[in-house]
């Protein structure tokens, strides 16, 4: 199937971690529990309840070659100044957000207009998502109060 991006605007759930967990649940039941496209994954008999439930999938050809392609693909979260590795997610650092934001404390705007630019291919753009296939970075987004709102997710599956 290839490469395919992917990114999320979620209300904050407790932190990076808890936030990512709430997501990465909410996409399972759509995928597994509500859906049918991934039944042939399914052990006989077996049900999936969870995303906890993948585990072992992740070694099946089927599931480890293509993935989701939604953020179910990355659980692991790292520290800002880790090496970008497979299914993981690592927040950006300030440095990075004034990079790619003009700011440290990006809004729901400033992600937006750095998502257009990206589109566009407007020069410098590209950083946003350069990022390795199978990882994803994140960042709080600030709402009109300067709290931290929303965490934006985004990144790659697949080869």
């Amino acid at each position: 199937m290839g490469a395919s991006a992917w990114e999320y605007i979620e209300p904050c759930a407790g932190g990076v971690a808890a936030t990512l967990a709430a997501l990465r649940q909410v996409e399972f039941e759509k995928l597994f529990v509500h859906g049918t496209d991934w039944d042939d994954l399914r052990p006989a008999g077996a049900s999936f309840t969870s995303v906890d439930d993948l585990d072992d999938l992740w070694e099946d050809e089927g599931l480890g070659s293509e993935g989701t392609h939604t953020i179910i693909d990355v659980w692991e979260v790292i520290d800002t100044d880790a090496y970008d590795d497979d299914h993981t997610v690592r927040p950006l650092s300030d440095e990075e957000s004034v990079e790619l934001f003009g700011t440290a404390e990006p809004t729901r705007e400033d992600f937006a207009r750095a998502q257009e630019h990206y589109a566009a291919g407007h020069p410098g753009s590209d950083g946003l998502w350069d990022m390795p296939r199978w990882s994803a970075w994140c960042t709080p987004l600030k709402d009109a109060g300067g709290a931290d709102a929303v965490i934006a997710f985004w990144g790659w599956s697949g080869d």
